[in-house]
Formats: structure tokens, sequence, C-alpha cells
């Protein structure tokens, strides 16, 4: 009878788990993947030509990620009910506790998994694992601040790249770090402030101290607009002095994201929906997926 209890909450716990991974952050786990992907795969003609590393580092760097927003998750219960958020955590679909326990397991599994790629891999993961816990832990808590929540997502997307270099066999280039630190500039400087936009109120209530909650709305939209188009137009400036053509079809994109998501950010007004106010990070994210499919698809030498 105990085995067969315990074989029934283990199932539950997988399925909550499903569902929680289904339904809060799939976009944000999907960039994360993606990122690697580019980093150990542009150029490559077809998924059968990746290198089993890469596959294996990319299961890997899933586990890593998913233990940062399953731990974010549980720290932030209080600002995501606050803030109206449908995540499973803060509606009650997910317990916290079983968030808790598999987040730790995840962690585990990623460091053993990073173990078994070698030295560079495993430092790798385990800095992301830091930076996780650091991120959303009670005492230190980086994100209740923008300048730290930017040091965070840009280290993030560069030990993500790494990652992806390290497990693949594309060789390192100009043109592949030009680009990847363009995209941890717009990680930093664009995703990490306009995520904000939605969740002021909330955010304020439990003490977090970004931005938006510090200068309001509009400043803060005026600092982020100015990062894209600048972003954008700097890689697209890189690739033409530079001499790297494969750059200017992944610049065009992030321009073009950039002038989108400005125009969105900077006509908002007071009393917007919270889908409104979400527009911008929407655009954000649309626009890194759009160049970074654009990279993918093409060679980088």
């Amino acid at each position: 009878m105990k085995d067969s209890g315990r074989a029934e909450g283990f199932r539950t716990e997988l399925a909550l788990l499903l569902l929680c991974f289904v339904e809060s952050r799939p976009a944000v786990l999907g960039i994360f993947l993606l990122r690697f992907l580019t980093a150990g795969a542009v150029g490559l003609t077809s998924v059968v030509s990746f290198p089993p590393s890469l596959l294996v580092g990319a299961a890997v760097w899933f586990c890593s990620v998913s233990f940062t927003y399953l731990y974010n998750g549980v720290t932030d219960v209080g600002e995501d009910r606050a803030n109206g958020s449908r995540r499973p955590i803060a509606r009650g679909a997910l317990p916290v506790a079983c968030a808790r326990r598999t987040a730790w397991a995840l962690a585990v599994l990623a460091l053993c998994g990073g173990a078994a790629l070698g030295p560079v891999m495993l430092a790798a993961t385990a800095c992301m694992i830091l930076l996780g816990y650091a991120y959303s832990v009670p005492g230190i808590a980086l994100k209740r601040r923008t300048p730290s929540t930017i040091a965070v997502v840009v280290a993030s997307g560069a030990l993500t790249y790494t990652a992806g270099w390290s497990s693949g066999t594309v060789p390192s280039s100009s043109a592949l770090l030009v680009f990847s630190t363009a995209m941890c500039l717009w990680m930093g400087m664009v995703g990490a402030a306009a995520k904000d936009f939605s969740d002021a109120e909330g955010d304020a209530r439990h003490g977090r101290r970004n931005w938006t909650v510090l200068w309001g709305r509009a400043v803060t939209a005026c600092i982020v607009s100015l990062s894209a188009v600048a972003i954008g137009a700097g890689l697209l400036a890189v690739a033409t002095v530079l001499d790297l053509p494969e750059l200017l079809a992944p610049g065009a994109v992030v321009l073009t994201g950039a002038l989108a998501l400005s125009a969105v950010a900077l006509s908002a007004r007071r009393g917007d929906s919270r889908a409104r106010r979400r527009l911008p990070y929407r655009i954000f994210m649309i626009t890194q997926y759009a160049a970074h499919l654009v990279t993918l698809h093409q060679p980088i030498a």
C-alpha cells in the first residue's frame, strides 16, 4: 500500500511538473534552447548532423534553466498573485513544495550531466544555477533592482552561448561573437526592463525597486526604446564595418523589432490593460526568436 501510494504521488508530481512547463514559461525555456543551439549548431544543414554532445548539452541546459524559473516561481508567489499572474504556482495549480523539490532535483541532474560533458560545460552549468539561485533567493534577490537584474540576464545569456558552443562543433568566429554580444545586450537592456511594465503595482507592494517602480513607466520606456534601437542599429553597423554579411539579416530583424517595440512602449497610456502593458515584452521575445531562427538558418563563418 505504501509503495502504491508513493507511486501515485510521484505520478501526480510529474503531471503537475508537466503543467508547469506547458503553461508557465514555454517561450522563455524555448528561447534559451534556441540560443544554446545557435551557438553550437549554426550553419549545420540538418538535425541529423547535430553532434550527440550538443543534444545532451541542450538537455542539461534545459534542466538548469528550468531550475532557475521554477525556483523563481516559488519565491515570486506573492508578487505573481498581486499582479494577477495565471502561472501554475501563483494560481495554486502547482504546489510550492512540489515545485521546490523538483527545482533542486533538476539542478542536481543538470550538474551531473554537465560533469559528463566536461569541465567547461560543468562550470557553465554551475554558474547558471548559482545565478538563478542568487536572482531569487530571499536575502539576496538580485531580481529586486533593475541593474542587478540586467547583470544576471546578460551573464545568463553569455553562459548559454558559451555552453552551446562548447557542446557543439562550430568553430569560434567573429560573427558569432558579435551576434551573441548583441543578443546578450538585447536581453539585458531591453527584456530585463520591459518585463516589468505590466507588474509595477505588485512589484512595489512587495519591495521591488526596479526602474518602472522608481522612475515610472514613461521614463523606463524611453530607456528601453533607445537601448533597443541602438542595439539593432549597432548590429547592422558592425556587420557593415567588419564585412560580416551573414549578420545583415539578423541585424535588420532586430532593428525592425526595436522600432515596433519603441512605438508600442512610447504610446502607452495610463489605464492600459495588463495585456497591453505586456506587449513590449512580447515584441522583445518575438524579435529575439526571429533573429536566432534567421541566424540558425544560415552559415556563420
